[in-house]
């Protein structure tokens, strides 16, 4: 079993313990989980709580995010390396621990400058929004979370 083998397997249980255990918190190794591509970017849905979907991206240096926009404002969290944030009038340069929030329905990109793991929080989580059919459409996330009311 090579190493990140290892790291995803153990990763994984404890999401399912968390999950069992109503009102638990829930744990993600964010660079067990970040899993590289050489042809594509590499997307997963960490965690959707329905107010909001946390979606964790690796890109190899060169790798794109093409222009897009969504229906939910989202939050950008450099975890590593560096990227180029671009919507219409400006682009940003961002580093590890750079955060960025943007407003719903701003057309924007991401271009990896080196290789890095960027975090998307979506808020709230989306019922559809433009990538939707493109990215997630396929994806199942690691835990979900559903919200009873009193």
């Amino acid at each position: 079993m090579n190493d990140e083998t290892e790291r995803a397997e153990t990763a994984t249980p404890q999401v399912e313990e968390a999950q069992a255990e109503q009102g638990s918190p829930l744990l993600f190794d964010l660079p067990t989980l970040a899993h590289f591509r050489e042809k594509s970017l590499s997307t997963q849905i960490v965690l959707d709580s329905g107010t909001a979907r946390v979606v964790l991206f690796a890109f190899k240096a060169g790798q794109q995010l093409k222009e897009h926009q969504t229906t939910s404002q989202i939050l950008v969290q450099v975890v590593h390396g560096e990227i180029t944030f671009t919507t219409p009038s400006h682009s940003k340069n961002m580093q590890a621990g750079m955060l960025l929030q943007l407003e719903a329905s701003i057309p924007h990109s991401i271009v990896a400058q080196t290789d890095a793991v960027v975090l998307v929080t979506m808020l709230p989580s989306p019922t559809y929004h433009s990538l939707e059919q493109e990215v997630f459409q396929a994806l199942t996330p690691l835990a979900t979370r559903s919200h009873k009311k009193s």
